[in-house]
């Protein structure tokens, strides 16, 4: 019979799990595992090197400590996924995928389970227990991402596309700033509603190998954006810098999405280093790339601690697989997708006039949700998450309208189920607070992830 697990009632019984920090430094000479360079974490229980993408040991089982990484045998030992970290050849596949592409529709089908886009009638390799989709389209061919099957496991891809809706509006957003050029890193809609769109080149950037076999060699780079690591190495670092250079004259932006369970420090570390390729190269200042970034709003304190530059839009992201990240649909979250564009592109220049879901603040001159309304206190629009917010005149500031003052903790808080005494400041230590809910029953972690805000903060 499992045991029973003990629930601890007091602030003071907390559990002491350690706040898990990551070490923001060049990546080059850290332990490699199956996903690239590993990141370096610092926690109570001292500094380890583990993988930059999967969120458990099963995913991934590279866990090296700081003092251990010193040892010649254990640096020895490590140089196998040398050899291991595998690589693609792009220009085979777009050889293959142009005779696919030439034969009848009926004879072009794509195996899932072997990753093989490939030709009915010459191969019968693909039994009845593969996953085939046959026949394939024109179009298929050219929107992949429409039919792909998506990768499931939540702990490593978290692979959510944009609707067409969503994708459409980047685009908007970026003819209205003159930017032709666009760096696609997790965003395959958007790169495959670039391509059919003569206005604008773009290149994708994306963990999903699958997708090389649909894309000519210079449109596609495998890609682990937490660590800046490009899977085929030399050949694929040239085909990006090729590409910033012919980007000089036209305009750039990034166009990411991150896994929402991702750590902001490295992915913002990728941003800067990025933009810093980009300004040698085309010799520009040190100003950060334009940047259309797609995160929860919850995120946002972690984001513009990390890039500054960077602010916050009220325009909610919506995504085609994901029922609750859509707008007011029968499935969806009572307030709409919780995922907004942080950038550092003028507000203003988020047109979103045809979307009658958002209207025009004339105080702070851009596009906001319709239930956001204008504070003159705090002279601003100030909801996040799609309700009406409230001022509460002790705090001097916006909150939800579900939240209370209390006097003990001498801020709103939300009123149902409060504990005194939780609060979340920082990315740092949000993995203690998840264990401290968790245990007094408060919340799921589930919960927590698609309304961090009603449980752990204060009313921002």
């Amino acid at each position: 019979m499992a045991k029973k697990r003990k629930i601890m009632s007091k602030l003071g019984d907390t559990p002491k799990s350690a706040p898990v920090e990551v070490v923001i430094e060049d990546v080059t000479n850290h332990p490699l595992c199956m996903h690239g360079p590993t990141l370096l974490f610092s926690s109570e229980k001292g500094r380890y090197f583990a993988c930059s993408s999967c969120r458990n040991k099963k995913d991934c089982t590279v866990h090296i400590s700081e003092e251990d990484w010193l040892k010649e045998n254990v640096k020895k030992r490590n140089e196998k996924y040398y050899s291991l970290i595998p690589t693609i050849n792009k220009n085979q596949a777009w050889n293959n995928f142009a005779e696919v592409r030439s034969r009848p529709v009926s004879d072009r089908a794509y195996c899932n389970t072997c990753q093989e886009l490939y030709i009915v009638s010459k191969t019968k390799k693909h039994g009845k227990d593969h996953r085939v989709i046959t026949p394939l389209m024109d179009e298929q061919l050219k929107q992949p991402s429409s039919w792909l099957p998506l990768l499931e496991n939540d702990a490593v891809e978290a692979q959510y596309l944009f609707t067409k809706k969503s994708a459409g509006t980047v685009l908007g957003i970026l003819k209205n700033n003159s930017i032709r050029n666009i760096l696609c890193i997790g965003t395959p809609t958007v790169h495959e509603a670039a391509q059919a769109h003569p206005d604008f080149n773009s290149i994708l950037l994306d963990y999903d190998k699958r997708y090389h076999v649909f894309h000519p060699p210079d449109k596609y780079i495998w890609y682990n954006m937490f660590n800046n690591y490009m899977f085929n190495a030399n050949d694929d670092e040239k085909l990006l810098k090729k590409f910033f250079k012919k980007s000089r004259d036209g305009g750039i932006c990034v166009v990411v999405d991150p896994p929402f369970g991702g750590r902001v420090e490295p992915l913002a570390k990728t941003l800067r280093e990025l933009t810093d390729m980009y300004n040698k190269i085309c010799e520009k200042d040190d100003t950060l790339l334009p940047v259309l970034w797609a995160f929860p709003y919850f995120s946002e304190p972690y984001i513009t601690n990390m890039l500054p530059e960077i602010i916050m839009h009220d325009y909610q992201v919506e995504y085609e697989n994901h029922k609750k990240f859509q707008t007011k649909t029968k499935t969806g979250r009572k307030y709409g997708s919780p995922v907004r564009f942080y950038t550092n592109l003028p507000l203003i220049t988020i047109d979103l006039s045809n979307d009658k879901n958002y209207k025009f603040c004339d105080k702070c001159k851009y596009w906001v949700s319709v239930t956001n309304n204008h504070c003159n206190k705090c002279k601003e629009c100030t909801s996040k998450n799609g309700m009406t917010y409230r001022h509460c005149n002790i705090c001097k500031r916006c909150v939800k309208p579900t939240f209370f003052h209390c006097q003990q903790c001498e801020r709103c808080c939300q009123e149902k189920e409060h504990v005194c005494g939780v609060e979340v400041t920082s990315q740092v230590n949000i993995n203690l607070c998840i264990s401290f809910l968790y245990i007094m029953n408060v919340f799921t972690y589930t919960k927590y992830i698609y309304g961090l805000q009603k449980t752990l903060c204060c009313g921002c």
